[in-house]
């Protein structure tokens, strides 16, 4: 029980960090948003006390800032709204069959799902046209 309350605690913490990041990165876009994000984990980290994460998240900045290009974030933005659109396309497909099976438990599931899976394609269509 202990452990799963610790668990639950830094998975809580993780999310409010992440939050909070894009909060304070949100005015940058593309690489400098990135690394904002990054340097925000690590200072949380750091409030925490938690040297091992610091030491993971500064790594993970600095292969970042030698790496990053912003045609580069385009190009893995554009895989990532191919790959959600080819999830779409699937779950049109299974709503189909849902509907020719006249099963509404699976008609509303599909549609569940086809209208979550559109809202990431717009979010990540929205992030891809900020990238300069």
């Amino acid at each position: 029980m202990n452990r799963h309350l610790k668990g639950s605690i830094l998975l809580l913490s993780a999310f409010s960090f992440s939050s909070m990041a894009s909060t304070t990165c949100n005015s940058l876009t593309g690489c400098e948003k990135k690394f904002c994000e990054i340097e925000y984990q690590i200072e949380q980290a750091k409030q925490y006390d938690n040297q091992y994460k610091v030491e993971r998240l500064t790594t993970a900045l600095k292969a970042t800032k030698e790496n990053c290009t912003n045609e580069a974030l385009k190009d893995e933005l554009r895989e990532k709204i191919e790959s959600n659109e080819e999830d779409l396309a699937e779950y049109q497909t299974d709503l189909e069959k849902a509907k020719q099976d006249n099963r509404s438990d699976k008609i509303k599931k599909y549609q569940r799902k086809i209208e979550k899976e559109q809202r990431k394609i717009d979010d990540l269509k929205q992030e891809l046209s900020e990238i300069p």
